[in-house]
């Protein structure tokens, strides 16, 4: 049995104040190591908007991270759809919408595709497989990930590996994460995953931080995903979710 939930959400973007320093003539005379301390970071040096020019230098800088196949489908669309292309990836309710909870059985596949309107795709997929070693070791992946035109552009996965036989308290696992972003307007990072095993649970989890890379975008996204599985005399299961906080 799958429930699974995922809606376009209604949170409006916010846009970000930002501050500029200006030295006054009593700041101009403050010692050297006062006026050479850090700044905090500002969007202020952010470019307002993605162009087309530049978002296909982008993905040449990143030609081996996916920036390549981006780009032969990128030139296919026609100029429309590439502005078009490009507000959607500002858009920070489509990515603020890139959630979603998921549950089944370990052993079976999950593909869910939901449209966010009629250019963008968010899909989840779960997979997962159990080692015939001794400890009949499983391994979960889930994935969600945003496609415009069908190209995908972020992609965040969470991967589990856990024994499902044994002695409780002598199990393992470990817990990795997997990132593809072509979206120029936001730069993705994920905290360092956690995996815990304790009883019949197991947690493979992580904490991504979307940060603009044009003012467009807005504030910041935060997300937390995990991926939960519990084994026990009557099978093995999973759930799963990436929400933001």
């Amino acid at each position: 049995m799958i429930n699974r939930t995922l809606s376009r959400g209604t949170i409006a973007a916010l846009a970000t104040a930002t501050a500029v320093a200006v030295l006054t003539p009593a700041a101009q005379a403050a010692p050297a190591a006062a006026r050479t301390a850090p700044v905090a970071h500002t969007t202020a040096a952010l470019p307002a908007h993605l162009t087309v020019d530049g978002y296909q230098a982008y993905l040449k800088k990143n030609w081996a991270k996916g920036g390549r196949e981006t780009s032969a489908a990128f030139k296919k669309l026609t100029p429309a759809q590439r502005k078009k292309f490009l507000l959607h990836l500002e858009d920070r309710k489509i990515h603020l919408a890139l959630r979603n909870t998921v549950k089944g059985n370990v052993g079976h596949r999950l593909h869910i595709v939901n449209s966010y309107d009629q250019d963008v795709q968010l899909v989840t997929d779960v997979t997962s497989r159990i080692a015939g070693d001794k400890v009949a070791t499983a391994t979960l992946n889930f994935t969600v990930s945003e496609r415009i035109y069908g190209i995908p552009v972020t992609t965040e996965t969470v991967t589990v590996n856990f024994e499902t036989r044994g002695h409780a308290k002598n199990k393992n696992a470990h817990a990795k994460v997997t990132l593809k972003n072509v979206n120029a307007a936001i730069a993705v990072k994920a905290s360092k995953p956690k995996a815990v095993a304790k009883g019949a649970i197991t947690n493979g989890s992580t904490v991504w931080t979307a940060t603009p890379q044009v003012r467009a975008f807005g504030k910041k996204v935060v997300k937390d995903q995990l991926i939960q599985s519990a084994v026990t005399k009557t099978g093995k299961t999973f759930n799963g979710r990436l929400t933001n906080r």
